[in-house]
């Protein structure tokens, strides 16, 4: 299960300067943190579970957060026929983000059993009989290149999970760390259906516990995604995995970092229009962005980035 890797030196120093930034940046008004903060709550939820195969659009969901769901009020049209279970999840995936939250800002705070099972059962609360137990038989993943602990096995394994978490005994640096979990959690499949979900709640418990925002891992990119854990599963190679993580921190701080207003320099293009007047493709832009060379954020599927990003690359390759 435990394979732990280190997080290139210049992704992570790049990524300490941006949350170094952010720190700095006391002036970010109330709204925009309100704004961003809402927008990746909604972008979280969404895509969380639309990896899991859920039928709701972003907007739905969005619908679904603002508390026009099932319960004391009536499902809107714009809701009618889809799944009860999709619904559900949407809708209690608020409360499950309000613990993490809750128990993140509390960095004494030692994470229990009791804990994942009750972020679990919130999540999960009238989707499956079990929510908030542990499964009570063995299982197989499709599709994956592992199979997950026997079902009695499981506490002991979520005790030494968490141990890495509370106490970190082997000094990972807090992106490694928050991989490790996600990755961990998910081999040991605890429970019956929900997983891939509460990897990606524990993803972001660490992360937040150690000053970086809320991340989301988005569903556009889920074949890379799996792809990165499969490697892990299959040949022990963690380091897609961790690079792949590093990259969705980076794009989320990207986002609290990008100007209100911006100049014509600082305005996010795709990579198609940023390539023109350079000495590079759309295509080789692209391939620099997967590699942690140049910063991007995603948009749907496009990367893009800032005029004032690519100078900078092409100057220190002149300079060279």
């Amino acid at each position: 299960m435990t394979q732990y890797a280190e997080l290139p030196s210049r992704i992570q120093q790049r990524i300490a300067e941006k949350k170094q930034k952010l720190a700095a940046m006391g002036a970010l008004s109330p709204q925009k943190i309100k704004k961003i903060s809402e927008r990746m709550q909604i972008d979280f939820v969404y895509n969380s579970n639309k990896i899991e195969g859920s039928t709701l659009s972003r907007g739905e969901t969005e619908l679904v957060l603002q508390g026009m769901t099932i319960g004391k009020k009536s499902i809107p049209d714009a809701l009618r026929g889809k799944d009860l279970g999709d619904i559900l999840v949407a809708q209690n995936h608020a409360g499950a983000i309000s613990l993490i939250k809750k128990i993140a800002f509390d960095k004494l705070y030692q994470v229990t059993e009791s804990d994942i099972k009750k972020i679990h059962g919130t999540v999960m609360k009238g989707v499956i009989a079990s929510a908030g137990q542990y499964r009570n038989h063995d299982i197989e993943v499709k599709g994956a290149g592992f199979t997950p602990p026997l079902f009695h096995d499981i506490q002991k394994h979520m005790g030494d999970l968490l141990s890495t978490l509370n106490n970190n005994p082997d000094e990972l640096r807090p992106i490694e760390l928050a991989a490790q979990i996600h990755y961990d959690f998910a081999w040991i499949h605890p429970f019956e259906d929900g997983n891939g979900r509460m990897s990606r709640l524990l993803l972001n418990l660490v992360l937040v516990r150690n000053g970086y925002p809320f991340v989301v891992i988005k569903s556009v990119d889920k074949p890379q995604y799996l792809r990165a854990l499969r490697k892990m599963d299959v040949s022990g190679n963690f380091d897609p995995f961790l690079i792949y993580v590093s990259r969705c921190i980076e794009q989320t701080l990207d986002l609290y970092l990008m100007p209100q207003k911006p100049s014509k320099k600082e305005e996010f293009l795709s990579l198609a229009k940023l390539s023109k007047g350079t000495p590079y493709s759309a295509e080789y832009l692209s391939l620099l962005v997967r590699k942690g060379r140049i910063d991007a954020v995603k948009e749907g599927k496009t990367w893009k980035s800032t005029k004032k990003i690519i100078d900078i690359y092409v100057k220190e390759q002149k300079d060279k």
